[in-house]
């Protein structure tokens, strides 16, 4: 079993107490929520970001691969500096 923070189920039950005894029982519930729509933001801007910089790397190489296609097809012809003549 994975625990949550390398914390064992005995000083999650411990921590757990503390907070009730510190907070009350009717204030638990709210920190909980507040917690986890904090955690639901983040995740939902890592995501976000993520996906971002995902978008960003497919787009620079479509530019990368159109740039090269198009300055291979638009050389011009340029004759080499030695043309061997025959005299």
């Amino acid at each position: 079993m994975k625990n949550f923070l390398f914390i064992s189920i005995e000083e999650s039950v411990f921590i757990i107490f503390i907070a009730i005894l510190i907070f009350g029982p009717k204030k638990i519930p709210e920190i909980a929520r507040g917690l986890g729509e904090g955690i639901r933001y983040l995740k939902n801007a890592k995501t976000k970001i993520k996906n971002d910089i995902i978008k960003n790397n497919i787009d620079q190489t479509v530019k990368k691969k159109i740039s090269n296609h198009q300055s291979k097809t638009e050389k011009k012809y340029i004759p080499p500096y030695s043309i061997k003549r025959n005299n």
